[in-house]
Order: C-alpha cells, then sequence, then structure tokens
C-alpha cells in the first residue's frame, strides 16, 4: 500500500458525507487536497473495508497509486484519502450526484454504464469462473460436470449465473444476496460451486486459503443465449474489463487516470517510452494488434511491476495463474489470456466507430470513441 495514501487515509459510512448534487472534479479535489474515492467494502482481496475502518484490497491499492500518481505529475502534494461504499447499483448514481471523484471497485466497464459516467482504463481483464471445494467427494472438474442437477450460487440478479442456466438447462440455479452467503454455502457443501468474477473468486480463495479451487469456463458447445447472443464453443462465459468510473465528459481525468495506469504497470519510463514508440500520433478508435502486443510485453518486461505487486499481494495464488497466462507466449505469439489491456482501448464497446476529433491538446492515450451514428 502506497505509505503517503495509508497514513492520511480515512473512511465514512455510506450515509455520510452527503454530495453536492453535481459530479466532482478529479483533478480539481487531488490539487485542492482531498479525494473522495468509491470502492466496494465487502470483497476480500480486491475491497474490503477492516475492523480498524482501513480499506485494503487491489482495487483500494490502485485507486491510491493513481490520485498519488496524478498528484506526482501535477507537482501537487498527495491527496487526503475519504473512502466511500459503493454498491453497486448506486455507482453511476453516486458519481453524477457528487458523492465521489471516482469509482474502482471491479466496475466492469459496459454500454449502460457509459451512458451515465465515462471510464478511464480498462486496468484489468478477468473472465467469469467458477469456485469450488477442493477434495469434494463428486469435484467439479469442468463446466459440464455442473450439468448433472449441481447447485450453482450467483448473487440475485447477476447475469453470469443465467448465462450458465441458458448452456446447462440441468443446473439447479440459487440466487442469494451476496457473495460470502454463497461462499459459506459451497464451504458447508450445501451449494456445489458459485460463478462470477474470477478475481472476486480468487479473494474468496485467498481468504480460505486451502478450501477452495478456481475452475475456468467456456462454452461447452455452441450457444444461443436467452437474449440472442451466439457463442461459440470454447468462448468465455464473459470477458470482464475493470475500468475508473468519473463523471461524464471529464476528458483531462480520462488523460491522467490513464496515463497513471500506464505507469503503474510500465513504470514512469517505461510508460514515456510506450508513448513515444507505440500510441499512434493521430486519435483513432482502432487500437492495433502491434500497439496492443507492445503494451503486454512492456508490462511483462519487469514481472514485479506495480501492478502484478498488488494482484500477487492480494489474490493469492490465483494471481500467479491470471499472470502467467497472460504473458505472450514466443511458440504462439499471444497470451493464453488476456490480463493488462492498453489503458484506453475501450475499442471492444464499439461494432461500428468512428474516431472522435482532435482534442486541442496533446492526448497521449487512444481516445474514448462514440457508437457511429448515436
Amino acid at each position: 500500500m502506497i505509505a503517503a495514501a495509508a497514513a492520511v487515509a480515512v473512511t465514512l459510512p455510506l450515509v455520510a458525507a452527503c454530495g453536492t448534487d453535481t459530479p466532482r472534479s478529479l483533478l480539481d479535489s487531488i490539487k485542492n487536497g482531498h479525494v473522495v474515492l468509491g470502492t466496494k467494502f465487502d470483497q476480500p482481496g480486491l475491497a474490503i473495508q477492516n475492523p480498524d475502518k482501513s480499506q485494503t484490497g487491489s482495487d483500494v491499492q490502485v485507486s491510491e497509486f493513481v490520485v498519488n500518481q496524478i498528484a506526482k505529475n501535477n507537482g501537487w502534494a498527495a491527496p487526503k484519502i475519504t473512502w466511500k461504499e459503493t454498491p453497486s447499483p448506486l455507482r453511476e448514481r453516486m458519481i453524477e450526484n457528487g458523492e465521489v471523484d471516482m469509482i474502482a471497485a471491479t466496475y466492469s466497464i459496459s454500454k449502460p454504464r457509459k451512458a451515465k459516467a465515462d471510464f478511464a482504463g480498462p486496468y484489468l481483464l478477468t473472465y467469469q469462473a467458477l469456485l469450488v471445494r477442493k477434495n469434494a467427494e463428486h469435484p467439479i472438474k469442468t463446466l459440464t460436470d455442473l450439468n448433472s442437477g449441481r447447485k450453482l450460487c450467483s448473487v440475485s440478479g447477476s447475469t453470469s449465473a443465467l448465462n450458465v442456466q441458458s448452456a446447462l438447462p440441468n443446473v439447479q440455479l440459487q440466487q442469494y444476496d451476496g457473495y460470502a452467503s454463497c461462499v459459506e454455502g459451497v464451504r458447508r457443501g450445501v451449494l456445489d460451486a458459485l460463478t462470477t468474477d474470477a478475481t472476486i473468486l480468487a479473494g474468496f480463495q485467498a481468504k480460505y486459503p486451502g478450501e477452495f479451487d478456481i475452475v475456468p469456463m467456456t462454452y461447452p458447445q455452441d450457444t444461443t443465449l436467452k437474449d440472442g447472443t451466439k457463442k461459440k464453443k470454447g468462448d468465455q462465459f464473459s470477458t470482464e474489463r475493470y475500468g475508473i468510473g468519473i463523471r461524464k465528459g471529464d476528458g483531462p481525468a480520462m488523460v491522467q487516470i490513464n496515463r497513471a495506469l500506464e505507469q503503474m504497470t510500465l513504470g514512469e519510463e517505461g510508460a514515456a517510452r510506450f508513448a513515444a514508440s507505440a500510441i499512434p500520433s493521430k486519435p483513432t478508435c482502432q487500437v492495433s494488434k502491434d500497439t496492443t502486443t507492445a503494451y503486454t510485453e512492456a508490462a511483462y518486461a519487469d514481472p514485479n511491476n506495480r501492478l502484478f505487486q498488488v494482484l500477487r499481494e492480494n489474490l493469492g495464488e490465483y494471481a500467479t495463474t491470471m499472470i502467467d497466462q497472460g504473458r505472450i507466449d514466443p511458440a504462439t505469439g499471444k497470451p493464453a489470456s488476456a490480463l493488462v489491456p492498453t489503458p484506453g482501448d475501450q475499442t471492444w464497446l464499439l461494432t461500428t466507430a468512428t474516431p472522435t476529433p482532435a482534442p486541442s491538446t496533446p492526448v497521449t492515450l487512444a481516445p474514448v470513441c462514440a457508437k457511429e451514428g448515436s
């Protein structure tokens, strides 16, 4: 954890410190010496409030790094940090109401969310997976093992469990109010598996060492989901791109957050080299394979970079698996799975993309693009 931030960080309950009813300016808040950062309070390994009211977890440390690095880049003092709980259904509203300056809370970038907030990043890619008991009498080793009347848990309203049910109709879907309840059900053998993002599962695996395995999830056959989406055999059930949410239209903050995320992953010198050699000189909505490969190779040039350190510190044994799978294989020229996307690469949201107008001041990152006709 960054010492400067840890020394001054304080926490407030959700009902405290009401917003201003208008979105806040992240850069103004950092410059003025006090930021309000949103995160989860109940996700081990990612973002959790400790008994002494301090905050720990990988999303917490990413947030701390970003605001302190922005301050450093601009010659400002490290700001005081107030933490605020941001439950998933309230995140966009809390940004719009000015209750927080930014949010890092397993905050997957999506089209509906982008209608109300802007996103820097993504800084991490993860996939849907299963949490299962080690040494179970009837172990679950593959996704199809669920299709024999096993009990699968996820939180109420989760699309991840519904996706499994579409592909495996014999699964008994159980929906609980929170992940902790699902985890306890799996621990006691009342439930067979929990499904959600692999990073969230890794946090619980680290909290209960030796009790759980994480099973990857890909479609066992070509499948058409209930919403009409077609999935091919071998496709991931979902790819989640964790971003940092900020107020809509705050381009300068987005640029500076993305720069800080690059510095977290590549180091200050590495980020400068990447910006000078790999990023297109003109704004574009298409991030080339060469650019993405260059970023991944730069990240793995220092296997102890700050992002990887944070993942290992907080997500235990699965972090090593994530990092190893994201490394480019010299034999194939590509990784087993993506882990560190190029910050600012949000082209995956688009069906038909058109470049946004060039900004009046130089921007070293790919711009956020608008869907054609929108």
